[in-house]
């Protein structure tokens, strides 16, 4: 049975592992050491599979900490849609074109060869993509959008925007083309306003 100190030391390996997974970069036990003030004997003790339990129990919580803070709260009226965008283009201009952006890193993350990884990233995606249907669909049910409103067409739409548009600004060092993506989406869905 751990004690509260050996959670404690277990927790910290984890969110600094999870941190070192920032911006696509992959785990350096030496890192994670220095980061934590433990031992390589305390990380294999928590994580008997070593690198790899590590690396991928990391990314669970990495995934599980971006989809805890980009993932919209209520997107009721389209007031909510309006500055539900606002404010991810707010944050994405606070990045520079060297920062972490945590949207972007996905893109890599999607393509890793660990199919672990990969298969997190892929759920991830599905939950972000069914979160937007059930605001939709809630959209529906108060009778501001039209019930033939294709709601999991418009939330993979709206995805695809945040995704495709967050790589390319980092690609190109400009802020245009997620707001551009973002934007049109909004006025795709909008023409199914009841």
């Amino acid at each position: 049975m751990a004690t509260r100190k050996g959670e404690a030391t277990k927790a910290r390996i984890l969110e600094a592992a999870a941190d070192l997974l920032i911006g696509g970069n992959d785990i350096n036990l030496d890192e994670v050491m220095d980061l934590t003030h433990t031992s390589k004997g305390q990380i294999f003790h928590y994580f008997p599979g070593g690198k790899e339990e590590l690396r991928r129990t990391a990314a669970e919580r990495h995934l599980a900490r971006l989809a805890q803070a980009d993932a919209p709260a209520a997107l009721a009226t389209w007031q909510d849609w309006e500055s539900w965008i606002e404010q991810i283009l707010r944050l994405h201009k606070k990045q520079g074109r060297t920062d972490a952006c945590e949207v972007a890193a996905l893109a890599g993350r999607a393509l890793d060869t660990d199919g672990v990884t990969r298969d997190l990233v892929g759920r991830m995606y599905e939950q972000w993509a069914a979160q937007l249907r059930d605001q939709l669909t809630a959209m529906q049910a108060s009778g501001l959008l039209r019930q033939n409103t294709p709601v999991t067409e418009l939330a993979s739409a709206m995805l695809a925007a945040l995704q495709g548009g967050a790589v390319i600004d980092k690609a190109t060092g400009s802020n245009q083309h997620l707001a551009r993506a973002l934007q049109q989406v909004l006025v795709l869905l909008r023409t199914y306003a009841a």
